[in-house]
């Protein structure tokens, strides 16, 4: 899948990987061991060319790489389900539940799109990026890990993983999707992780969730907040998203992120954007956006930082 990426208020066009939902291939096989019990594997990679996340003006042409996401056995039964190896931590994505329809165009996980950017003070960088101040903070991703999940229980799953990355890390998260008759469709996650710290540094804990509402009518509404403790301070995180569904062919929305203290005390960065889908069949999908960033830290000023993008994405 390729995009457009423009940041407006420099000369630039940038043809890139978007980092919403990055070019990957995957194997999936399962297969029954009794008439309640099932078993098999998921193997997924991705390649990315310029990865929207990563590109900037001083680096416009990042070489592709093959990296590894899932590589994972599960075995599935009326007592849930478990999986060994690399995948999802039992919290990932719990800060971004959307039932919208405009993730591909954007979504909670503000910095996959232009993340990389710093802020301009009088024309010269700042140090500080849009993925540095206004992070979603969404847990541990995918790592080695044994991971548990509860069978369904009226809409509601558990799930706890165990596994490691540079040091012990522990997830648990609580997760909802259910029908609410004329109402429409809810879904929602609760979500904790900590790492242990590395050398005697204080462990990496991460506490949040988010929950979206799809209504009848196409109208739709999600939430989304996180917050991680830091040396000293909390960095926070908080994303609202209004959308409107017309059918299964277009979806709009508008959405507004806010971190705080996430890369220094006293850092207040906001982000304020408007996307649209046309899904013209079930495996394609084409989609346009516009995102302004801005950072208020004390001692100076800062620039704001404006993007629009144009792309597609093909799933088969």
């Amino acid at each position: 899948m390729k995009a457009k990426l423009l940041p407006a208020l420099a000369a630039g066009l940038f043809n890139v990987d978007n980092g919403n939902s990055s070019t990957r291939f995957r194997f999936n096989a399962e297969g029954k061991v009794t008439e309640t019990q099932k078993a098999g594997i998921l193997f997924e990679v991705e390649y990315k060319s310029n990865p929207s996340s990563d590109v900037t003006f001083a680096d416009r042409d990042r070489a592709a790489s093959l990296n590894e996401r899932h590589m994972d056995l599960f075995y599935a039964s009326t007592w849930g389900t478990l999986r060994l190896g690399q995948g999802d931590g039992a919290a990932n994505g719990a800060s971004e539940v959307d039932l919208s329809g405009t993730t591909v165009a954007h979504y909670a996980s503000t910095p996959d799109i232009g993340g990389a950017f710093e802020y301009r003070s009088n024309g010269l960088l700042s140090g500080a990026s849009i993925a540095g101040t206004l992070s979603n903070q969404d847990f541990e991703s995918r790592y080695d890990r044994v991971l548990y999940q509860t069978p369904s229980m009226s809409g509601f799953t558990v799930e706890g993983s165990w596994g490691n990355k540079e040091s012990t890390i522990y997830e648990l998260a609580l997760r909802y999707s259910g029908k609410l008759g004329g109402l429409g469709t809810l879904a929602a996650a609760l979500g904790y992780s900590t790492e242990e710290g590395a050398g005697g540094a204080a462990d990496d804990k991460i506490m949040g969730g988010s929950i979206s509402w799809l209504h009848t009518s196409g109208i739709n509404l999600t939430y989304s907040h996180t917050n991680r403790e830091l040396p000293g301070r909390d960095g926070k995180f908080d994303y609202f998203k209004l959308g409107y569904k017309f059918s299964s062919l277009h979806a709009v929305s508008i959405d507004y992120g806010m971190g705080q203290d996430q890369l220094a005390g006293g850092d207040e960065a906001t982000m304020f954007g408007i996307g649209y889908v046309l899904t013209p069949v079930a495996w394609a999908e084409v989609f346009a956006l516009a995102k302004q960033h801005s950072l208020d830290r004390s001692g100076g000023s800062l620039d704001d930082i404006t993007f629009f993008m144009v792309g597609s994405r093909i799933k088969f």
